[in-house]
């Protein structure tokens, strides 16, 4: 916090960039789970990562699965066939097909969207502290915009 002369009033909190929301399903449940497993596991890096983070599993059968991913460039055949041999090592020995088109839910999508759900709670913890409130009421004291980080 630091103190401020002019004002009484706090600065407004900064707007987060709001993303469509994410309809939960089965085949988006699924998917997140397995890409943060492998993730967590450091199966998968750099593009063979962003690859998955940023895809969406549409299809899944027993042999094949299909993602669609919104950049023709994550959809390079050597990082598909690593994602593939990633999932292969995880158990799921299955083909991997990648289509181009519009992506409404994605791993990355939703690890964003929780963050910003961690940040919101953060930002009202700390702006609900009597502490806080004092300081901001008696000496004009100023929370520095993005300076709130959850733990």
């Amino acid at each position: 916090m630091r103190e401020g002369s002019d004002s009484q009033q706090p600065e407004p909190r900064p707007v987060l960039t709001e993303l469509p929301a994410v309809v939960p399903g089965a085949e988006g449940d699924f998917w997140h789970a397995v890409v943060q497993d492998l993730v967590a596991r450091e199966a998968i890096t750099a593009l063979v990562r962003e690859l998955a983070l940023q895809s969406q599993l549409v299809a899944r059968t027993d042999g094949q699965w299909t993602l669609r991913i919104e950049s023709e460039s994550l959809g390079q055949s050597a990082a598909r066939e690593r994602l593939q041999a990633a999932l292969a090592e995880a158990g799921h020995a299955v083909r991997l097909q990648v289509e181009i088109g519009a992506v409404s839910d994605s791993p990355a999508r939703r690890n964003r969207i929780a963050a910003d759900q961690r940040l919101k709670a953060a930002e009202s913890l700390l702006l609900a502290d009597p502490f806080v409130q004092e300081m901001i009421r008696d000496f004009g004291a100023k929370i520095v915009p993005g300076s709130i980080k959850p733990l």
